[in-house]
């Protein structure tokens, strides 16, 4: 979470002003200036000795930011949308949405002039932003793009709502991240050529840069700004299991045998399959992505599986690994 920078003289020299600073709830005298990204804009903010508080006119402060605004009239909300950061402010609700949960700011929006108004620290921590408050301006630097985090790891599953909306997890669940895509997300190859969030397969070791704000779950979720797909398993159609192993061995052909046993990470993957592990397999530390050998494989060890669709129809079904990212507990 980023600092609002300001400080409780400035706030308490806001308070003692008394009439010549406005309450949200009556008509304003004095009026703090606000400029967003170097622009003055017209509507001013305003100080709520209610909540001890500057309130911003959220409307031409969020555009300039270069969210999208919108009117919600069943919620009686004004609504704010960018990339995977979606949000809204209703008056007189200390709760706001941020990452499909919910936060609360310490303070209320405002309904004034057909405006809503909302406290600095929504500029903050929804919209994020910069903000510096002093006791006549309000300025809002947007460095998101500027400082937006990279992140290299391997795609350990994929999930698509029924709207249609695309999400991936990277390096599994201890270590990993889950990264929403939105219509905004740059997603390519790495020649550069456009992909779409179908060409996006399990095993697939990707470069995302992801937006600052996560949202703190098991794994963390964030929003993903661009995606460059290093590079891609063999197979066409990639299966995956991911559970603990339960037994691994080596054999006379220099190869090992794993089974795994947990859930099917595709609609068509075994929740227990056996796989030879050979020199062609990549294996991978889920926290590091560093290589693993497979003699350092044990049994009980947490891992993503991946495997071509081509199995025998034993039981359990035998394949060859492709690829195997193990989780290594600290």
């Amino acid at each position: 979470m980023k600092t609002i920078r300001t400080g409780m003289m400035t706030l308490a020299a806001l308070a003692v002003l008394g009439t010549n600073i406005v309450s949200a709830t009556s008509k304003p005298v004095k009026e703090l200036s606000v400029n967003v990204n170097g622009s003055a804009i017209e509507q001013a903010a305003i100080f709520d000795k209610g909540q001890q508080t500057v309130l911003v006119p959220l409307r031409p402060v969020a555009e300039s930011l270069g969210y999208k605004v919108s009117w919600n009239n069943e919620l009686k909300a004004a609504e704010v949308q960018k990339g995977a950061i979606a949000s809204y402010a209703k008056a007189g609700e200390d709760r706001y949405p941020f990452a499909k949960m919910y936060k609360t700011l310490g303070a209320e929006p405002r309904l004034l002039n057909g405006s809503t108004y909302v406290p600095v620290a929504f500029v903050d921590e929804i919209l994020q932003a910069e903000v510096n408050v002093t006791d006549s301006a309000v300025t809002v630097v947007d460095e998101e793009a500027e400082k937006a985090p990279v992140r290299t790891g391997t795609i350990t599953t994929i999930d698509k709502t029924e709207a249609g909306k695309v999400s991936i997890a990277l390096d599994g669940y201890l270590s990993g991240i889950i990264l929403h895509i939105s219509e905004e997300t740059k997603i390519t190859d790495a020649a550069g050529k456009e992909l779409k969030p179908e060409d996006l397969k399990l095993g697939m070791e990707v470069e995302a840069t992801h937006q600052k704000y996560m949202a703190m779950s098991m794994p963390p979720q964030t929003g993903a700004l661009s995606i460059v797909v290093k590079n891609s398993l063999e197979s066409a159609e990639v299966m995956g299991t991911t559970g603990k192993v339960v037994s691994i061995e080596p054999d006379q052909q220099g190869t090992y045998k794993m089974l795994v046993e947990g859930r099917g990470l595709t609609a068509t993957s075994p929740e227990k399959v056996a796989l030879i592990i050979n020199d062609k397999t990549v294996i991978v530390n889920a926290k590091d992505n560093k290589a693993i050998k497979p003699q350092d494989l044990k049994a009980d060890m947490n891992v993503f599986a991946f495997y071509g669709p081509k199995l025998t129809r034993s039981l359990p079904p035998i394949g060859v690994a492709e690829k195997i990212v193990v989780e290594i507990a600290e």
